[in-house]
């Protein structure tokens, strides 16, 4: 095999591996940042962190309105036991029982007003619940799929370095650094076919000469204006 030859194969197995490692990059950035996931558990989160004050004032008010009712009970057993003849006494328990009733409809109030809210919001939070579960098998589902090409690209890529490995015993040192400096400074591409008498990669027509030179294939011939070696296919 030519120089030439052994150099164009070169460089398409080193576009394969450039292509399976960009790959792999983007899989790899996929598996670890999932938007989407991040921002369901950001509103679960969001809502149980609304909620849980909520319950805890609830509890707390159910706890009151309880002491409150039993209080309004005593109060009225004692006010209406005809045990208490004192005109004062009656008076002052009079006063204490529309006292605590007051509070206990204030508690009601407040209770049924903090129900509402409490009961809007566990609704939602079902919902958001619901969402992230729903996120959360559909990015199984992607990342089995994801991890599974991630499997299959890596063993692409170590088929493709021993065949570079391979590849590259086929070039003399010389050319295999000029190879690499032009592929450092192409954008990969170190080699381009000619297409008619025009180099492929830069469009530049060539010379009569050169054309003649590359279609020859002994020796490396060079793009006149972008510095890629030229190839006959």
């Amino acid at each position: 095999m030519s120089q030439i030859r052994a150099l164009y194969r070169l460089q398409k197995i080193d576009l394969e591996i450039d292509q399976r490692r960009r790959r792999i990059q983007e899989i790899s950035a996929l598996l670890e940042q999932d938007e989407a996931l991040r921002a369901a558990q950001a509103q679960v989160t969001a809502l149980q962190e609304t909620l849980r004050p909520k319950e805890t004032r609830t509890a707390d008010l159910n706890l009151e309105l309880q002491t409150v009712t039993t209080q309004i009970k005593q109060l009225s057993e004692r006010l209406y036991s005809g045990k208490v003849h004192n005109p004062r006494e009656l008076e002052d328990l009079g006063h204490k029982l529309e006292e605590r009733q007051r509070r206990r409809e204030h508690l009601e109030d407040a209770l049924l007003e903090l129900m509402l809210e409490t009961d809007e919001l566990q609704g939602e939070l079902a919902q958001a619940n619901a969402h992230l579960e729903a996120v959360r098998t559909s990015r199984a589902e992607e990342h089995q799929a994801l991890a599974e090409e991630l499997k299959q690209l890596r063993a692409e890529l170590a088929r493709l370095k021993e065949e570079r490995s391979e590849a590259i015993r086929a070039i003399s040192a010389e050319n295999l650094v000029l190879y690499k400096s032009l592929r450092a400074r192409r954008h990969g591409r170190a080699l381009a076919p000619l297409n008619g008498e025009s180099c492929s990669a830069c469009g530049v027509r060539q010379t009569t000469q050169i054309v003649q030179r590359v279609r020859q294939g002994q020796e490396i011939v060079t793009c006149a204006s972008c510095g890629r070696i030229l190839i006959a296919i």
